[in-house]
């Protein structure tokens, strides 16, 4: 019966470890959704792309929608993501985008969403937005992105009120659902940037586009100053175990410059990180320039524990087995056990052979990523993918590597269990 019971345990421990776990590494939050009514809006802008894939789930009634937005002058596109529908169920969604460039292959960025569709809307339709507070950021350099911290957009929104039987206006924020255009400035000269809201603008809910602006001027620089840098293309291999060398082999820096255009380059940068010291997820520094135009940028890697199973088995069967002698003959023997002892772990040695197995482990996790489902030529929406290529999230191969250590914990403690069982 307590061997029954022990294996259910076990079974059940398993089980649990073996679940998947959600985790999200800091999702964008889409909100303004509410379940019954028509939404729209421009989710996010990505330089340098002209594909995507997706994969994860989105509120039914809901779909996306890929298109190049715009073109820089330089040959960047702009492609702007829009998510529209009606939801139909109140909720919250998780979804990602991974956005390719135009061969279809090569990954710019993956983005993680959330959307929170609530229950019942604040408003029956809007009138007419304005800008209640314009964003603080208002200087930019050429080819920079449109940053809307501090922006307020209030709107003048009407409910039915059912004792007066009319609709009542209020003020609401629906700065949530707010996007820009431009979102990536492309030309140097002062410009108006529009902000829209696509929102019910009749009580028949139809969906109508309502608009303000703000005002931006630029800096000037010398056009060949590297302003900022960004890692357009992360290494290959973005997952080690501790002691291991960092690998910059595929990685592309691009250079934004004072003239607004972009030079990509695979050598002539820095890092701060030579070797993996540090478990878990370990920051990596690049830097460009010299003296005080250095530019610097950060890109995540994944440190996990070198795991020995085979040879930490093999010496803890011979661990007690030599202090054991010792213990039990400490003065008049000792000599000639002490000669003994290192035939113990000449014997032992034939098993270290093992290592090189661990020193292959590592090789699981870098070179066995699936590959990245193409989609190429016309923007498309494909089928749910996990494509993880040239664009990992961190805390999937930690998520891996702390499944890994408890099935062996599990394993361990079964064979513990069933060990004592025997002995009863």
């Amino acid at each position: 019966m307590k061997k029954r019971i022990l294996s259910v345990l076990i079974a059940v421990l398993m089980i649990v470890l073996m679940l998947p776990v959600q985790a999200f590494a800091a999702p964008k939050e889409i909100k303004g959704a509410y379940e019954d009514q028509a939404f729209e809006m421009v989710i996010d802008n990505v330089v340098g792309a002209k594909t995507y894939s997706k994969s994860g789930s989105i509120p039914d009634g809901m779909s996306l929608s890929g298109s190049w937005a715009y073109k820089s002058k330089f040959g960047n596109y702009v492609f702007k993501m829009t998510l529209e529908g009606t939801p139909t169920k109140a909720g919250t969604y998780n979804f990602s985008v991974t956005y390719k460039q135009e061969d279809g292959k090569t990954v710019v960025s993956k983005v993680d969403y959330t959307i929170t569709v609530g229950e019942e809307a604040p408003f029956d339709y809007i009138d007419s937005i304005y800008l209640h507070h314009w964003p603080t950021k208002t200087e930019y350099y050429l080819g920079d992105t449109v940053d809307l911290t501090g922006m307020k957009v209030t709107a003048i929104a009407y409910n039915y009120d059912e004792d007066s039987e009319m609709y009542e206006p209020s003020e609401i924020d629906v700065t949530d659902l707010a996007w820009v255009e431009p979102a990536v400035f492309t030309s140097d000269e002062a410009q108006t940037v529009e902000v829209f809201v696509k929102a019910p603008g009749n009580a028949k809910g139809t969906l109508v586009v309502r608009q303000d602006s703000f005002r931006v001027t630029f800096k000037y620089a010398d056009p060949n100053d590297v302003l900022r840098i960004e890692v357009y293309q992360k290494p290959s291999k973005l997952t080690y175990t501790v002691g291991e060398t960092l690998d910059t082999t595929g990685m592309t820096v691009r250079l934004h410059k004072g003239d607004g255009s972009a030079e990509d380059i695979t050598e002539g940068f820095k890092t701060d990180v030579t070797t993996l010291d540090t478990v878990g997820t370990q920051t990596v520094t690049v830097s460009h320039g010299e003296g005080d135009d250095v530019n610097t940028v950060t890109f995540d890697v994944t440190v996990t524990e070198k795991v020995e199973e085979p040879a930490s088995s093999s010496s803890s069967s011979s661990v007690p087995e030599t202090p054991s002698e010792p213990e039990s003959q400490p003065e008049v023997p000792s000599e000639p056990e002490s000669e003994s002892e290192p035939e113990v772990p000449s014997e032992s040695e034939p098993e270290i052979p093992s290592e090189p197995e661990s020193e292959s482990e590592p090789e699981v996790p870098s070179e066995s990523e699936p590959e990245v489902d193409v989609i190429g030529g016309e923007v498309e929406e494909p089928e749910d993918d996990d494509d993880n290529k040239g664009g990992i999230p961190f805390w999937v191969w930690i998520i891996i590597a702390l499944l890994v250590i408890l099935v062996a914990a599990a394993v361990a403690l079964f064979l513990i269990g069933r060990r004592r069982l025997d002995e009863e």
